[in-house]
């Protein structure tokens, strides 16, 4: 791997700049001086500044700047592309016919969707101001892709998903309800893990999420922890929390390399075309909800499993089986996030992925609205970046359904 070395301008401080043929990387430091800004440090997530934020994160966060190769080119507009004027969609507020654009203004709060169908541009919807090539933070809708990256992993035979979670991050083998716990509860998000207030504001503390506070970064937080508590029967089911970072750990440990490395390839198989970045804790560790995606690469990610499913002769960035297994219904007796089940009773929850309804398709649910929809037997993707007040409100998650809905309907 090449070593060379460049300054980036304003926020970014000189740094080693690995190089290699899926992108380049650069340390980043939050510029100084922000605690009397009107947006700082301690409320940059809150509701009010929520828009702000999330397209913001590398003034309020350490972390790595990735940019991919050049070359990638733009996607074309397909022949009849959807006039948001012209679809009506149904309103769940009501269950009356609008126009399509009444969704995104008034239901989903979204800055920003695109919709690709067959990887042509179907809808390219924005919000006044809105850069869709500028990286904007995933949260929680990272884990699903650490669980693709996983995937990939376990089908090269990096690591066994029986296998208890200790024997890929051996840090952790003195936790004896772990060594009871296979990376496949893991995978599934179904590990039963007991996490209490305090742990919770202590572990965004050590993510540096929240300002000071933190003793050390995340991965001695976790390992300091004496117990790892589990509910009995039901397993439960988590979608944010400090179970993410045993996520992102397990990614590092079966591909031995640093998750943002990981993600350079995943970049590249997808073609992205714009900047990312990801947020790390005071120590430099990435953190499981620190990944910044534009909304063009996130769209990408999403044809990108479209793709697993028909190999071409192309690198995928993920295996046929769990690209099939993605696109079909999961077990609707296993439990379900609350979240998830708002999309609608007939919603199951495998791989921390959606499966709305019938048919062949999956979704991925991150937070206040932003999320990515994957239909496989239409060639249709849905990605939407939004700042909703509430982070799952069940109007949102109803409205993101009719969203979904609409895009493949063949009919004006």
């Amino acid at each position: 791997m090449r070593r060379t070395y460049l300054i980036l301008a304003a926020s970014l401080i000189p740094a080693t700049v690995l190089a290699d043929a899926a992108c380049t990387q650069a340390l980043h430091t939050p510029p100084a001086g922000l605690a009397g800004s009107a947006v700082n440090g301690s409320n940059w997530l809150d509701p009010g500044t929520l828009r702000y934020g999330l397209g913001q994160a590398p003034r309020f966060m350490r972390g790595i700047a990735l940019t991919p190769p050049a070359g990638a080119p733009a996607r074309t507009p397909a022949r009849q592309p959807i006039d948001p004027d012209r679809r009506t969609a149904t309103d769940p507020a009501d269950g009356a016919q609008r126009s399509l654009r009444h969704l995104p203004e008034n239901r989903i709060d979204a800055d920003g969707v695109l919709m690709l169908q067959h990887g042509q541009v179907l809808l390219d919807y924005r919000r006044s101001g809105f850069d869709p090539a500028r990286p904007q933070l995933l949260l929680e809708a990272t884990r699903p892709l650490l669980v693709t990256m996983l995937a990939k992993a376990s089908a090269e035979g990096r690591f066994a998903r029986g296998k208890a979670i200790p024997r890929l991050i051996p840090e952790l083998a003195p936790s004896r309800e772990l060594a009871k716990l296979s990376m496949q509860r893991l995978l599934d998000g179904r590990t039963g893990l007991q996490w209490s207030d305090a742990e919770f504001r202590q572990w965004q503390k050590e993510g540096g999420w929240m300002p000071a506070g933190g003793v050390g970064g995340v991965r001695p937080w976790l390992v300091r922890r004496s117990a790892w508590p589990r509910v009995s029967g039901d397993p439960g089911s988590d979608m944010r929390g400090p179970e993410g970072a045993l996520l992102l750990w397990a990614t590092e440990k079966a591909w031995k390399k640093p998750a943002p490395d990981v993600l350079c390839e995943l970049l590249a198989i997808s073609r992205a075309r714009n900047p990312a970045f990801w947020a790390t804790d005071p120590a430099g560790t990435p953190l499981a909800d620190g990944l910044a995606l534009s909304l063009e690469d996130f769209a990408a990610v999403g044809q990108s499993l479209l793709d697993a499913r028909t190999p071409s002769g192309r690198r995928t960035i993920a295996p046929r089986w769990f690209a099939d297994t993605l696109a079909s219904p999961g077990n609707p007796a296993q439990p379900t996030p609350d979240a998830i089940r708002a999309l609608g009773p007939d919603t199951t929850w495998q791989y921390r992925f959606a499966h709305p309804g019938k048919g062949h398709r999956a979704a991925i649910i991150g937070a206040y609205g932003s999320s990515l929809y994957v239909d496989f037997d239409h060639g249709t993707v849905v990605a939407v970046f939004a700042s909703h007040a509430q982070r799952h409100s069940p109007l949102l998650m109803a409205s993101l359904r009719s969203l979904w809905d609409a895009a493949i309907r063949t009919k004006e």
